[in-house]
């Protein structure tokens, strides 16, 4: 969970291993620069998973060569969006980005479980019935309507590498009839 759209200074790191393969960060937010480091150390059988703002879903520029890159070598594997007012200290919402080195599949599975929580305080809290449905729906890659979709890689290049998640994943209350 690294500070959200951190400044950071990416010059003299273009020959740097971490982010040679993938692309730099841009200067004004250092989401990309932490995740790529982190993907970079875990072991080639290795899984991780961060918590980002969701504009690394969609920002352009360098984010988003590096997302596209990501997306290409098959490294990103699901997508969590969680509430809003879920951790302390910020009131956005974020999301869980799991990334592997090595992946048999080559979908995304992208998750919407912004709607499940309930109310502590200030703060929403998910339940462990919110956490079990997370689960259950990421070990079995599950497709939920309104909650998850196995997206294929030829649909988000189709979409020009944009993995915000109501592009997927349609969670909108119906309007009563």
């Amino acid at each position: 969970n690294p500070p959200y759209s951190q400044k950071w200074d990416p010059s003299d790191k273009d020959a740097d291993p971490r982010y040679k393969e993938y692309g730099l960060a841009p200067k004004g937010k250092a989401d990309y620069a932490f995740l790529l480091h982190d993907l970079y150390h875990i072991k080639p059988d290795g899984i991780m998973t961060i918590v980002l703002p969701h504009g690394v879903l969609f920002r352009g520029g360098e984010e988003g060569t590096i997302r596209k890159n990501l997306i290409e070598n098959n490294k990103i594997d699901t997508i969590i969006g969680l509430p809003a007012n879920i951790f302390f200290g910020t009131g956005i919402p974020t999301i869980i980005m799991v990334l592997k080195q090595k992946r048999e599949n080559t979908d995304i599975l992208i998750i919407d479980a912004s709607k499940g929580y309930e109310k502590v305080g200030k703060n929403n809290k998910l339940r462990a019935c919110d956490i079990k449905k997370i689960v259950d729906t990421v070990t079995g890659r599950l497709t939920i309507e309104g909650f998850s979709k196995a997206v294929e890689r030829s649909t988000v290049r189709e979409n020009e590498y944009n993995l915000n998640i109501p592009r997927y994943v349609d969670s909108s209350e119906k309007p009563e009839k």
